[in-house]
């Protein structure tokens, strides 16, 4: 059976094959026919769509050519079945036109059109998180612009451009679908790339500015407000619409209607106590993890016990860069619900270049448990009593997120024994209150595999096995650089596999910042929360061109005493940056020499020396 794309480059594929035609008019007609599948297309519809107004005087000779073409593609030619009907997928000629019959499940946009109509529907009826998942799902399903690689003419552009225009009309309703559950935080990035896209798109702009304002960041959304002001004066001379208007105003003011509905998030505090029963949960959206079930029920069972001796329950949690630990963390905690029935929140100390101050961390807290910010204790210890006075007589898990140092959460660790913290940090952290270390493995290669098939489909690697196996052997089989490297392909879709593996062996950094995420950016990310003195010593390491380490060629390469170097290496492996291999262990004692990934190699061979810590 053929399937038909639509929703980004026109595809053909037959069987797991790409037969896409690659005549530009052939791929015209292929188009305007999809477009209008198991309808008839009228002559002149086709003869505009290629000429336009000035049609050669043997067009209709030219067409039947054309349509000819797309005949000799496997399962396009016009049969008919033994009770005299079309087959399941053919072209077939028509009074006055052509029709292209399309069973069900054989179109991109079908598939989108239904998974939308889904979506509008159970939010309808209030079911916002299966209306969001829906609605993802529908968004999904489009690989870029509606027919990119097409010169489309006048009948085949304005459908495009009508893709294009549910497209953000989908968007815009999953947006409103996490804005409502309470996903402002997640927001912001995809929020602030779509409105630069469309500067003048006046609804993008206002749920950026509410995003912005329930995360805490009023002068922000207040100069999103400012610049889209500007923009419009400019391009259109205009002033922004009554909503948006009215919406700066409500920024203005701190009005708290623009909060998060309080049926989607109920807040019980020693100031608001909610209806009994009710739970406080404050989570990013819980994903589908791959491969992480051992250590999932690990981290379920060490939470989910009182440990210690003050039998309090505290579990870190670190692993190398891109090894999923938040999205570990959060699936952990939407699992349970039962062990901390009081509530379950989370919170980020940000980017390891600049954390936020612990003080701001504990504001944040208190202000989801329903504190008043001009209410807060302004000094840290204030704010640490407030938190565990209303921690004091509940079971809470605390989700703390992006932890470099262990104590930036000395005083998050709940007092009473009900209560939990799960950390997600980026090097191993070392201290009584926090329980045992969990560290995050890479995933098993078939694990690695389904992740690169899963996001690009079953067809697309299967013939170049060794190719994907390379690829996930230089993202050291962890997730997040995986799936940006299927995402690569995928933003690609004419590289093969092995183009990747070549693009990912000749990497090279570049001082102009990427438009988008690659397999390299986590080792990039987990770096600039190093110290100055560390940054530089372990890019000197990687542009000495050696993947294997002793303490002996790490002291040539950096100029130092091998006692230094040997603390210097051991700290770059509390980072989990370096990876360790035993080569001896016997009477004398044991030997090691380290490894550096390659993602962290290439990612720092020629990088320019660390600017900040």
């Amino acid at each position: 059976m053929l399937q038909f794309g639509l929703l980004g480059t026109l595809q053909v594929v037959h069987d797991g094959v790409h037969v896409t035609p690659s005549a530009p008019k052939v791929r015209q007609v292929l188009a305007l026919l999809t477009l209008r599948a198991n309808t008839t297309v009228p002559l002149h519809q086709l003869v505009e769509e290629l000429w336009e107004e000035r049609p050669p005087c043997s067009a209709a000779t030219t067409l039947q050519t054309y349509i000819y073409q797309l005949r000799k593609l496997p399962g396009l030619g016009e049969t008919q079945s033994p009770g005299g009907a079309d087959s399941p997928q053919a072209l077939v000629t028509t009074p006055g036109g052509y029709r292209l019959s399309m069973p069900q499940g054989c179109l991109d946009a079908q598939e989108f059109t239904e998974l939308s109509a889904r979506g509008r529907e159970v939010m309808e009826r209030g079911a916002v998180a299966e209306a969001a998942d829906l609605l993802h799902r529908a968004l999904a399903v489009w690989r870029g612009p509606a027919l990119s690689d097409l010169a489309p003419g006048p009948i085949v552009g304005i459908d495009a451009l009508r893709l294009e225009e549910q497209r953000y009309e989908v968007m815009e309703e999953r947006i409103d679908a996490d804005l409502l559950l309470g996903r402002h935080h997640r927001l912001i990035s995809e929020l602030t790339g779509l409105a630069a896209d469309n500067p003048t798109r006046e609804g993008l702009h206002a749920k950026l500015m509410l995003s912005l304002y329930r995360a805490g960041r009023r002068p922000d959304a207040l100069e999103v407000f400012q610049r889209i002001r500007r923009v419009l004066a400019r391009e259109l001379g205009l002033e922004p619409c009554a909503e948006l208007q009215r919406l700066h105003q409500q920024v203005l003011a701190g009005d708290r209607g623009l909060d998060l509905p309080a049926e989607r998030t109920t807040v019980i505090g020693s100031r608001t106590e909610g209806p009994p029963g009710e739970t406080l949960v404050v989570l990013p959206p819980d994903v589908p993890l791959r491969g992480r079930t051992a250590e999932i029920s690990r981290i379920t069972r060490l939470l989910g016990e009182p440990g210690g001796t003050d039998g309090t329950r505290c579990v870190a949690v670190a692993g190398p860069p891109g090894a999923g630990t938040t999205a570990l963390a959060v699936a952990v905690a939407h699992g349970l619900g039962d062990v901390f029935p009081d509530g379950r929140l989370y919170v980020s100390f940000g980017d390891p270049a600049a954390p936020r101050p612990v003080e701001d961390v504990l504001g944040e807290l208190l202000e989801a448990i329903g504190c008043r910010r001009s209410e807060l204790p302004t000094t840290r210890p204030g704010r640490a009593r407030s938190l565990q006075a209303w921690l004091a007589a509940r079971r809470v898990l605390l989700v703390v997120d992006d932890v470099g140092a262990a104590d930036q959460v000395t005083d998050l660790v709940p007092a009473n024994s009900g209560s939990g913290l799960l950390v997600a940090g980026y090097r191993r952290l070392y201290g009584g209150q926090l329980g045992k270390p969990v560290d995050v493995p890479p995933l098993h290669p078939d694990q690695s595999g389904e992740l690169v098939l899963q996001a690009l489909g079953r067809d697309r690697l299967l013939d170049d096995a060794p190719s994907l196996r390379t690829m996930i052997d230089l993202c050291g089989g962890l997730p997040g650089p995986v799936t940006e490297a299927a995402g690569l392909l995928g933003l690609r879709p004419h590289w093969s596999a092995r183009q990747l593996v070549d693009w990912m062996s000749r990497y090279r950094p570049t001082p102009v910042a990427p438009q988008r995420p690659t397999p390299f950016h986590h080792v990039v990310r987990r770096c600039q929360g190093l110290t100055r003195s560390l940054h530089d010593a372990l890019a000197k390491l990687a542009g000495a061109g050696e993947s294997v380490l002793t303490v002996e060629n790490a002291a040539r390469a950096l100029g130092r005493d091998p006692d230094d170097t040997e603390e210097l290496l051991e700290e770059l492996v509390e980072f989990l940056l370096l990876e360790v291999d035993l080569v001896s262990d016997d009477s004398s004692g044991r030997f090691f020499q380290y490894r550096l990934p390659y993602l962290l190699r290439a990612a720092l061979r020629t990088a320019a020396p660390h600017a900040a810590v």
